[in-house]
């Protein structure tokens, strides 16, 4: 006759590992919020040109173009493409806008994108159209702190 003994584990609790365990997740658990929070969006941070960029700009007038044109850049990366006409505004686009370098894209959410190779200065502001060659100057209207 052969016997089988059988082993049975038991397993080993000790009170002291499984209190430090729970202290542990403890802490962790509370950590989690802070994590959650420190991992935001960082894309709401205007680099220092795109804070330059933030304001009203209108175009400078020439032989060529005497529209009144204004672009309204805000710091929350919106902003709305203005044409004047006798001091009143007549339409008002909104878009979503990105700088990237030099290179400003104005999305209008209707799939029409505008690409723009920017230069800023102070006061003024100098565009020209990727898509066409054209070019524009601007100057600062206001800047505003939104």
């Amino acid at each position: 006759m052969n016997q089988e003994k059988r082993l049975t584990l038991q397993p080993v609790v000790n009170t002291k590992s499984l209190l430090y365990m729970k202290k542990i997740l403890f802490l962790l658990a509370l950590m989690l919020p802070l994590v959650l929070v420190s991992c935001g969006d960082d894309n709401d941070v205007l680099s220092p040109i795109e804070q330059d960029l933030v304001g009203e700009w209108a175009i400078v007038k020439t032989a060529e173009n005497q529209n009144d044109y204004h672009y309204v850049f805000k710091k929350e990366r919106t902003g709305s493409r203005r044409h004047i006409v006798d001091g009143e505004v007549v339409t008002d686009i909104a878009f979503k806008w990105t700088l990237d370098g030099e290179t400003l894209t104005i999305d209008y959410g209707t799939g029409q994108m505008l690409v723009l190779k920017v230069t800023l200065r102070i006061n003024d502001m100098h565009v020209v159209y990727v898509a066409t060659g054209t070019s524009e100057d601007y100057v600062r209207v206001e800047h505003s702190e939104d």
